[in-house]
């Protein structure tokens, strides 16, 4: 399978008024239909915004941007894991990642982000066999 890399990315504000931004891949087709990426591994990064609009300072989304190209190049290059969606929004960014063999990914995670200092991260895992949470995403800000 050849991972297509284009993005969708779209602006939006909450109910509560809260400026957000996400991206998604739109072309994973071929990687749903497979049945080979069961797991979804969310890393959520937690900063903390100096003003009203809740999105991260310059420095933390070029901090952002070099730990999603790690990552990015430590699962992708072979497909074991690929990126789905990012949601940044209300202090908070959410990378959701499918993963083939999440112990393979853990591995590969823990070595691309060794040549950062500590992160303000959270990782979690679900089963998403049916890519419940991308397709939630396609659902609500596909026709945008």
């Amino acid at each position: 399978m050849k991972l297509d890399d284009s993005w969708v990315g779209i602006d939006f504000v909450t109910d509560d008024e809260i400026p957000g931004l996400v991206r998604y891949r739109p072309n994973l087709q071929d990687f749903i239909e497979s049945g080979l990426y069961p797991r979804r591994m969310d890393i959520i990064w937690t900063y903390e915004s100096f003003d009203d609009s809740l999105l991260p300072t310059q420095k933390d989304m070029d901090l952002m941007a070099s730990v999603e190209d790690a990552l990015v190049d430590a699962f992708e290059g072979d497909n074991q894991t690929i990126l789905a969606f990012v949601f940044t929004c209300d202090n908070e960014r959410w990378w959701a990642f499918y993963t083939t063999d999440i112990n393979m990914a853990g591995q590969r995670l823990n070595e691309a982000l060794a040549i950062f200092d500590p992160l303000p991260i959270d990782i979690s895992v679900d089963d998403d066999p049916n890519w419940d949470e991308y397709f939630g995403v396609i659902e609500d800000f596909g026709g945008e």
